[in-house]
């Protein structure tokens, strides 16, 4: 049984550095409510970007911002239904 799931990647710019990063959403979305999210809604806040950074990257690689920050720029995303 193969299991649904939608692949973000996303390209982040903070302080003139940048971050390649995934996230994995666990059903198939369509390509255009995925990118409202991560550029507009719930998982643009720096917040989460900053979380889905030290994922990747490690807990000292971005300092902890307070929400609405908006100091991480969303640079490129892709996004696979599969």
């Amino acid at each position: 049984m193969s299991k649904i799931k939608t692949l973000i990647k996303c390209i982040f710019k903070y302080k003139g550095r940048h971050y390649n990063v995934e996230d994995i959403m666990p059903s198939c979305l369509e390509k255009e409510t995925a990118m409202f999210l991560y550029k507009d809604g719930n998982y643009s806040d720096d917040i989460y970007r900053a979380a889905l950074i030290r994922i990747r990257y490690g807990d000292d690689e971005i300092p902890n911002l307070p929400k609405g920050s908006k100091e991480i720029e969303l640079v490129d995303i892709n996004v696979e239904c599969n």
